[in-house]
């Protein structure tokens, strides 16, 4: 049995719930009677105790000072991610120590660590929408209503549920290949990486700055240029044109298009794309 506090739920509570269900089915209790927390085998952002151990997983006592190394705090969605996310993940049937810790952290920074920064008032004076606030508002209007603040928050729940897979999914995709692309990297010339097959390759280049530029096939198009962050785009005089105008700026004859903000480009080439990708 879970026990979880009662009234407005939040998304973390919701968030460590979908994860824990994701490993098997178990009854989920909404209390804050002491003696039912104490009957659960899991409790959840209520009872006041951390304690990994006996799967003790609240973080709202004074005594509770964890935080992540660039001082984002822990919350019940992060620390339950930090204790189940292995077994999750190998659940979904990612191999390997090294592609599963990769994935836990890829989680936990793409959203798990922004739900726990909200939960702990980091972001409060911030209107931004996000999903801490997506799952808030799914509260019924009125907690008095037992029944149908219970409804709301199985609807939360299959909701959450649902981001949650996917996110793991794409983490998964991204584990599964950066062995791969850290082995392409060792082969990177004048700052441009070139893949021979279009791996996800874009959060992988943002941890590698000397990675400026990747070039990498794109099927029936040809070849694309993807730009490492601002600095890096592709030059001005490249940007926004297509075709015939953008053969004639470049030198080129099988120049296709560049955005017009310089981030990406496509040549039907590859060739014509190491020259965008080599031009400053």
């Amino acid at each position: 049995m879970i026990v979880t506090h009662s009234g407005r739920f939040h998304a973390d509570e919701v968030f460590a719930i979908a994860m824990i269900l994701m490993l098997g089915e178990k009854e989920v209790v909404r209390s804050r009677d002491q003696q039912v927390i104490e009957q659960a085998e899991i409790v959840l952002d209520v009872g006041g105790e951390y304690d990994p151990q006996s799967l003790r997983f609240d973080h709202h006592q004074n005594s509770f000072t964890r935080e992540r190394s660039d001082g984002t705090p822990y919350a019940t969605a992060g620390l339950v991610w930090e204790h189940y996310g292995i077994e999750v993940l190998a659940a979904k049937g990612l191999e390997g120590d090294y592609e599963r810790q990769f994935a836990l952290n890829w989680v936990d920074q793409k959203i798990i660590k922004d739900i726990d920064a909200v939960d702990n008032g980091v972001y409060s004076e911030d209107p931004r929408p996000s999903v801490s606030m997506l799952i808030g508002m799914m509260n019924a209007s009125s907690t008095d209503d037992v029944e149908q603040q219970q409804a709301a928050f199985n609807q939360a729940i299959e909701f959450t549920s649902g981001i949650l897979n996917n996110f793991i999914k794409t983490a998964i995709k991204e584990a599964e290949v950066v062995v791969q692309l850290e082995e392409c990297a060792k082969n990177v010339d004048e700052g441009v990486l070139v893949l021979a097959e279009n791996l996800p390759f874009k959060d992988f280049i943002r941890s590698h700055p000397e990675i400026t530029r990747v070039v990498y096939p794109k099927g029936s198009e040809g070849y694309g240029v993807f730009c490492n962050g601002a600095q890096n785009h592709l030059p001005q005089r490249f940007r926004g044109l297509n075709g015939e105008d953008l053969n004639a700026v470049s030198g080129l004859t099988d120049a296709v298009f560049c955005h017009k903000s310089g981030f990406m480009s496509v040549c039907k080439s590859l060739e014509s794309a190491l020259f965008m990708a080599k031009s400053q």
